[in-house]
């Protein structure tokens, strides 16, 4: 079984823009930076298991993205306010993305939309290897007859 993946900066640009393109789910999300002192909003797109993000929905290139096989994604308490808190908590939806990968930090993101964040859980939670279709699959199979123009 392989063990890991390689991916060069043409992979990760194609990849990207199949992502922006016809990514399963897409919109801005605002993610806490690596240091957590403060969050950034970035535009995201999930593409099968992997989830890039964008500095915008224009931009041609994604920033990075993160590889969901194996995570655990659940929806998270609002943190305690700062003293020096701008936003309303009560109208952020948190929720985070735990990664099986040792020392590998959790992913925490919000919304402003209770919807929209349990539609993100969803999607993240089933973006698996595993759940997706392969050819030759009875469902990859169903899938293309659905799929397929209907001739006269």
């Amino acid at each position: 079984m392989q063990k890991g993946i390689r991916l060069n900066d043409g992979h990760v640009a194609s990849l990207g823009l199949l992502a922006r393109k016809d990514g399963t789910r897409k919109g801005y999300l605002s993610k806490r930076s690596s240091d957590n002192t403060k969050w950034q909003t970035k535009w995201f797109a999930l593409l099968q298991n992997l989830l890039f993000y964008f500095e915008s929905d224009s931009s041609s290139r994604p920033s990075g993205l993160y590889l969901l096989e194996g995570c655990v994604c659940d929806r998270a308490p609002s943190p305690k306010p700062a003293l020096s808190a701008k936003e309303p908590l009560e109208k952020q939806h948190y929720f985070t993305v735990n990664f099986s990968h040792e020392n590998q930090k959790a992913l925490e993101l919000r919304t402003e939309d209770a919807k929209d964040c349990d539609e993100w859980v969803a999607a993240i939670a089933h973006a698996r290897y595993v759940s997706l279709p392969r050819a030759g699959s009875p469902y990859s199979t169903v899938q293309a007859e659905k799929t397929r123009p209907k001739g006269p």
